[in-house]
């Protein structure tokens, strides 16, 4: 709509300038001179820009046939990190970790590696350098028992480098619920750090340099706080992931749901031909009502779906967040319902299908 807006003004906008330079009293051959040169201008703008527009755009083309990310994907390329919010034919938008949106072409995106993070896990790790004097067994020990702590699977310890003054250690693990990976990251670091000093292990990393004179047998790590009467801490309304993705989240929604209606739509004459071979008619009658209301609750999500769409490309910021996210995962919920329904009549055709088999 805007850039129909401005296609539009753009056009009137060079009407109205030829018109104001055939009133000029001047000669014609003037007037044909400065429509020749206005012409010579805009050819060579158009001539400078289209190869940038062209590149942009096969590259636009060429993600949508590879599709190495989706919307709500972690993607990184440069020193860019975030979710990706908007896939366009000659960009992409990108929500970084500071909640900015950033705005790639496309072509930075072919040309350039791109690393995008797989939805089933990705492999999550820190590095920590010890000193010489601490046994690896208790590190890796102290190591993997953090690892474990914040849920990582097939956790793994790797000794990376036997420096100078250090040894250097790295631990991971696969981590599945990549929406919370940025608090994932914290919390490993977190609960690295706690594990290493409750085995009574001082960090040196990179290398341990201190002027001041200790006394023999001076360890640093913090002193035991001593023990408070539990508080029941207030659960957190919502992640961090939450506040910082929001952008990328609500694309992800939409593509979901996107995509139940256009698999229901593409389905939707084949199940009608799976009901009326149904040679029973009492049960053909009772698949055809579950059909039809199949039907009735995809237009009634497409219509919620298109008008929702329309309210974020139209309003922008305008509308309160909290309301528009309620909005989504309400739709979100009826379009996993209709998912659901949709499966269980395929399971149901299936069944009978199978036993008409000889």
């Amino acid at each position: 709509m805007k850039f129909a807006k401005q296609l539009i003004q753009f056009v009137i906008l060079s009407i109205g300038l030829i018109f104001v330079v055939f009133s000029l009293p001047i000669a014609s051959q003037y007037k044909e001179s400065i429509l020749s040169l206005l012409g010579i201008i805009a050819g060579a703008a158009v001539a400078l820009s289209s190869t940038t527009f062209i590149a942009n755009a096969m590259s636009g083309i060429m993600l949508r046939i590879m599709k190495p990310f989706r919307a709500g994907d972690y993607i990184e390329s440069g020193n860019v990190f975030g979710r990706v919010t908007d896939i366009h034919i000659l960009h992409t938008k990108v929500q970084s970790i500071d909640r900015d949106l950033v705005t790639f072409p496309n072509l930075k995106l072919v040309s350039n590696p791109l690393k995008t993070i797989r939805t089933s896990g990705t492999i999550i790790s820190t590095r920590v350098s010890l000193g010489y004097d601490v046994p690896r067994q208790k590190i890796e020990k102290s190591l993997l028992l953090a690892a474990e702590k914040i849920g990582l699977e097939n956790p793994f310890v790797h000794v990376l480098e036997l420096g100078d003054f250090s040894v250097t250690y790295k631990v991971g693990g696969l981590l599945k619920d990549i929406e919370s990976l940025i608090t994932a990251r914290s919390d490993f670091n977190k609960a690295v750090l706690d594990a290493l000093h409750e085995a009574g292990v001082e960090i040196v990393s990179p290398n341990f340099m201190n002027q001041r004179i200790l006394k023999e047998g001076t360890v640093f790590i913090p002193p035991k706080e001593p023990p408070k009467a539990e508080v029941p801490e207030k659960p957190q309304e919502k992640k961090p992931e939450e506040i910082i993705f929001d952008k990328a989240i609500e694309a992800e929604i939409l593509g979901k749901i996107e995509l139940v209606l256009s698999n229901l739509e593409g389905k939707e004459k084949d199940l009608k031909q799976q009901v009326s071979s149904v040679p029973e008619q009492n049960r053909k009658a009772e698949l055809s009502g579950k059909l039809e209301f199949l039907k009735a609750r995809k237009e009634k999500v497409k219509t919620e779906f298109e008008a929702i769409k329309k309210q974020m490309e139209e309003t922008e910021e305008t509308v309160e967040p909290e309301m528009r996210s309620r909005q989504l995962q309400s739709l979100n919920l009826k379009a996993d319902h209709l998912d659901i329904r949709r499966k269980k009549l395929e399971k149901e055709l299936k069944e009978i299908q199978e036993k008409q088999k000889p």
